[in-house]
């Protein structure tokens, strides 16, 4: 019978490819991480790892068994969470990740509502790109995203509700040479420096893709940051310019800003509300998402 206990011991052995590591990790010396690793082969029978030269791998067998017990932690760190909320006498504990044109728009009016109709619930807002928080997700570290939606093959995992769209634009600060430029082409804005998200995020895949199709190399990040208010604040101080949300420069922090028009790079995205795939939602959870359905319906853009 495997317990909890060997489950995270085996877990964080192949966190850090290494017995050694993951016994100061844990607080425990190796020989009884050993031990424990070698009762739960012994019980499964099979080779969980393979020792290299310096650490060790997973085997297929501990590749298959990490991928379930993954998801046994998540479901155990929902179950004590909410036993925890139940024993303080909290109605509701949730954490939320979401976008930079979330977090300035619709998520606080949605939370502002949740919170005066449930004033005993907590919730914790995390902030972010979209794959940093679909990892997140998936990792169970929170318990929603609002993030642009993936594709339907990225998507096999997780719940995906469609909630809102908006156009993708290029921005740049009221004076910028390009400002009133008229209609300008891809090209022309490879001459200026640029502010973006990491590499990774989708926007950013999506700006590459479109110098790309144009047989144009995509632009070289002068700075790249996580912060979407370093990016505004970025802009209003250089010539730069950014890829992001028409509704952006409707924001307080984005006075000053204007929409650079390039036909060539404009692109629709659509976002939403992304759980993971069988996962038991909360009342506080699933009355989020009910107050976030109702803002997103009244103004589907953001």
């Amino acid at each position: 019978m495997i317990d909890l206990r060997q489950l995270e011991y085996f877990l964080k052995i192949a966190e850090r490819r290494s017995f050694t590591a993951a016994a100061v990790e844990l607080r425990i010396t190796q020989p009884s991480l050993t031990k424990s690793i070698r009762l739960l082969e012994q019980d499964l029978g099979v080779q969980l790892f393979r020792r290299l030269p310096r650490g060790v791998e997973l085997t297929p067998f501990g590749v298959s068994l990490a991928r379930h017990a993954r998801s046994v932690r998540v479901q155990v760190k929902e179950a004590l969470g909410e036993i925890e909320s139940l024993r303080q006498g909290v109605s509701g504990r949730i954490t939320v990740g979401a976008g930079p044109s979330w977090l300035r728009r619709v998520l606080p009016r949605a939370v502002g509502q949740l919170i005066e109709e449930r004033p005993l619930v907590r919730i914790q807002v995390v902030g972010g790109f979209d794959e940093a928080l679909l990892r997140g997700l998936r990792l169970g570290e929170i318990d929603a995203a609002l993030v642009e939606i993936p594709s339907v093959e990225e998507c096999t995992d997780l719940d995906v509700s469609p909630l809102a769209s908006d156009t993708l634009v290029v921005i740049a600060r009221e004076g910028h040479p390009l400002a009133d430029a008229g209609s300008i082409s891809a090209a022309d804005c490879l001459a200026f420096p640029w502010v973006l998200p990491p590499r990774a995020t989708r926007t950013r895949r999506r700006l590459d893709s479109l110098f790309v199709s144009r047989e144009l190399p995509p632009p070289d990040a002068t700075v790249e940051t996580e912060s979407g208010a370093f990016i505004v604040a970025m802009l209003g101080a250089s010539d730069a310019l950014t890829y992001t949300t028409r509704r952006t420069v409707e924001q307080a922090e984005a006075t000053g800003m204007v929409i650079i028009d390039v036909p060539d790079l404009a692109a629709e995205r659509t976002a939403g509300f992304i759980t993971r795939r069988g996962q038991a939602k909360s009342p506080t959870l699933e009355a989020l998402f009910a107050g976030l359905s109702e803002l997103a319906a009244a103004d589907p853009r953001n």
